[in-house]
Formats: structure tokens, sequence, C-alpha cells
């Protein structure tokens, strides 16, 4: 059990009763996405360089939200390595969980003000 789990399950009566009478901790899972994937195969530093990010449901969110570079987008979509499933967060609510296209850097492209080229 680690420090995230312990928290959830102080603060979630269920979580409690699952750990007490079956041994049951709530379960890691990791934010996952077509975007998030393309995202993490763009440098850090590259990411801040790409500029006026705007969603679209091309990138399999349904949201016209726009990000001021593309490594904000990025913290908004994966805010963690690992959550505990059922843990709110806002891209989850907005992916279009059927998306399963593979992107590509030209796809991302489409939707930025400037690329870092």
């Amino acid at each position: 059990m680690n420090s995230r789990q312990a928290s959830w399950i102080a603060r979630h009566p269920k979580a409690l009763m699952d750990y007490q009478t079956q041994g049951k901790l709530p379960r890691m899972v990791r934010p996952e996405s077509p975007l998030i994937t393309l995202l993490e195969s763009i440098n850090p530093r590259d990411r801040l360089r790409i500029r006026g990010v705007r969603l679209s449901p091309k990138l399999g969110y349904q949201t016209a939200q726009q990000f001021q570079n593309a490594e904000q987008l990025y913290r908004w979509l994966k805010p963690r390595p690992e959550m505990i499933e059922g843990e709110p967060f806002p891209a989850e609510s907005f992916r279009i969980k059927r998306f399963a296209r593979r992107l590509v850097s030209d796809d991302l492209k489409d939707h930025c003000a400037k690329w870092f080229d």
C-alpha cells in the first residue's frame, strides 16, 4: 500500500470497508489516450515550445479548450503517472472513450498556433 492508496481509503468509506473485509486495495491505473502517447513521444522542452494548442474531437477529446503550450496540456491530461481508479481528474470527463486512432505529430500541428520546428 502506498500513501495515495492509504489516503484514499481514509477518505472513502467504501474503500475502507473493502480493505477491512476483503483486504482489497484501491486499484492504480495509468491515464492513457492516443494524445497522451503522442505528447510523451515529444521532448518536454519541445512541448514547451509548442504554443496555443486547442483540443478537438479529432484529438480524442470532446472540448475546444485551449492551452498555452503542449506541456500544460500534457499536465492536464495526465496529472500524475498513476491515479487511483475512480479518482476524478478533468481530462477524463472530456475524453472520447472509443477514440483509438494513432495520432502523429501532423495531427497535433493542425491544432497549434505555433509549432516548434
